[in-house]
């Protein structure tokens, strides 16, 4: 059988598992250039607007130009953590009930008792009070702020590059970038009880689990039987029907119970062990992400001739390359606190983390129009029309299932994946969807308010979804003496639901610095700090 779960390494694994950290070109990549605080529309002081809409190639260059280019026009990067309300303290008080009901006879009790009220005399009350404190208060909070994301662009210098053609009557770009975006994820799942029935030398003979969040009456009804004595293998069948009327006969049960009753002999009256049981986990994602983007973009108004009196009609269409390698990493809790190595849970989240990759190559397909006038612009850019996807490793044949950490983190996912909360070969799709943008700028165009808004939902390559709502105002003078300034604000309608404030100035024409921060925030350690933040720095050439 398994080594038991002993509550003291348990207890060490939460707290390394579950805090987090208190340390989009398009919206599939990290946002970049002055783009973060302006979100995704055609906005001609930045370059970078040719990696949205490709509808806009044309107006990114002034008339008599015939190219435009960033010098190195993006180093950017974001950290994300979880909603937490003091979670750390939660996470604490759970230890220390661990460390308590480890040392139950010795001094334990006592801390139990004034936490949990007296339960009486026996040590499996005590253990249901804790693993139902799990289910019902410490596992949803964990999986709310046991959330930690992060990632960073590098734009290649010279790019994006945008070229006028008279022969082809428009304007391409091309676009190249190296980004890394990183998720690590508290994946929570009940926790139950194991009873261990053991022979007089202390060996187990076979153990059975109990669901405690569906089954707690099963609990004391077993208990109350090991309590009279196990006799015989009648005694054996009355713990199944239990389980059975319980809904908790499952298949490692229907094992379990078949080898105590070829033992039942060698049973030990009242010898029993309880321990903790959960699928529950840490998932961490990571992608490392080579993008190159080929665009063109032509005013359909030209082509066709209309009257272009009240504005002008363009499209675009850009293919993008990706190049993608993702790795993952999925650390049990179970697996962590039954281990015997004295290896940290942060050692083994990185450890063969890089050798365990899986690279796909991708293509995605979009699609812009734009309308413009003197003061104003609207248009419409579909993403991923085709939505590509890319593979992370197959879990089932990195863990080795002959090795018995493995084997228990690998049984954990299967559970998790029978709970619908992950896969064990698990991939990503860049869906398709569509984002609206709209701008109005005074005539001289050094003021414009400009917002977009995402229509269905975007993906990113850690799996991460996006539905946002972008606003945004500056001032853009023509003169490169003055500095520029934007500011926006942003609302993620999926997913993480983050708010976001932005800032940014642009110096000389030539230099952009952008700067967001989420005015939501979680409390660690008596302290609130923002759940959001990041930076963006570009130089390229003035329009």
């Amino acid at each position: 059988m398994k080594t038991l779960l002993k509550p003291t390494r348990i207890a060490l694994a939460v707290a390394a598992l579950a805090l987090p950290f208190t340390a989009t070109a398009n919206q599939s990549l990290n946002t970049a250039g002055y783009a973060g605080t302006i979100g995704g529309v055609v906005n001609e002081g930045s370059i970078h607007s040719s990696s949205f809409n490709p509808a806009g190639n044309n107006l990114l260059l002034k008339k008599e130009e015939k190219m435009r280019f960033g010098y190195l026009s993006n180093l950017g990067g974001y950290v994300e953590i979880g909603e937490s309300d003091d979670l750390d303290k939660k996470v604490d008080a759970m230890v220390d009930d661990l460390d308590a009901i480890d040392d139950f006879n010795v001094g334990g009790k006592a801390y139990l008792v004034h936490r949990y009220g007296n339960l009486g005399n026996s040590e499996a009350d005590y253990y249901e009070a804790i693993a139902k404190e799990f289910n019902t208060t410490i596992i949803p909070d964990l999986e709310k702020g046991g959330q930690f994301r992060a990632g960073g662009q590098l734009q290649v210098p010279l790019t994006p590059f945008l070229l006028r053609s008279s022969s082809a009557r428009g304007t391409f770009s091309l676009n190249a970038s190296a980004s890394t975006q990183i998720k690590s994820a508290f994946l929570g799942d009940k926790f139950g009880v194991r009873t261990t029935f053991k022979d007089a030398s202390g060996n187990s003979l076979g153990a059975i689990d109990i669901d405690m969040a569906t089954a707690a009456a099963a609990y004391n009804d077993i208990k109350a039987k090991v309590t009279s004595g196990i006799n015989n293998t009648g005694d054996i069948d009355d713990i199944k029907t239990i389980l059975q009327g319980s809904g908790i006969l499952t298949p490692q049960n229907i094992a379990a119970i078949e080898e105590i009753k070829i033992n039942v002999n060698d049973i030990v009256d009242g010898d029993t062990d309880y321990s903790f049981t959960t699928n529950s986990g840490l998932d961490v994602k990571a992608a490392v992400v080579a993008h190159f983007g080929l665009g063109y973009g032509t005013n359909l108004t030209e082509w066709l001739e209309l009257n272009d009196e009240h504005g002008q009609l363009e499209t675009g269409v850009r293919l993008n390359l990706y190049n993608v390698e993702a790795g993952r990493k999925f650390v049990s809790l179970q697996a962590e606190a039954n281990s015997n190595d004295d290896s940290s849970a942060s050692d083994n989240l990185t450890e063969d983390f890089l050798d365990n990759t899986e690279t796909t190559m991708g293509v995605g397909l979009d699609l812009g129009f734009l309308w413009h006038a003197d003061n104003y612009q609207a248009g419409i850019t579909f993403y991923n029309l085709n939505e590509p996807s890319f593979d992370y490793p197959d879990l089932s044949k990195v863990l080795d299932a002959n090795d018995s950490y493995d084997s228990e983190t690998l049984d954990a996912l299967y559970g998790l994946q029978t709970a619908g909360k992950t896969k064990v070969a698990d991939s990503v799709t860049l869906t398709r969807h569509a984002v609206i943008e709209g701008a109005y700028f005074s005539k001289s165009r050094n003021w414009m308010l400009q917002g977009s808004y995402t229509l269905g939902t975007a993906t990113n390559f850690v799996g991460d979804e996006f539905q946002n709502l972008h606003l945004s105002a500056g001032y853009y003078p023509k003169t490169a003496w003055i500095p520029g300034l934007r500011a926006g604000y942003s609302q993620n309608m999926k997913g993480s639901e983050l708010s976001k404030i932005h800032a940014g100035a642009t110096f000389y024409g030539i230099m952009h610095l952008d700067l967001a921060v989420s005015p939501d925030t979680s409390s660690f350690d008596d302290s609130d700090i923002p759940r959001y933040v990041a930076f963006s720095l570009g130089f390229e050439e003035k329009f």
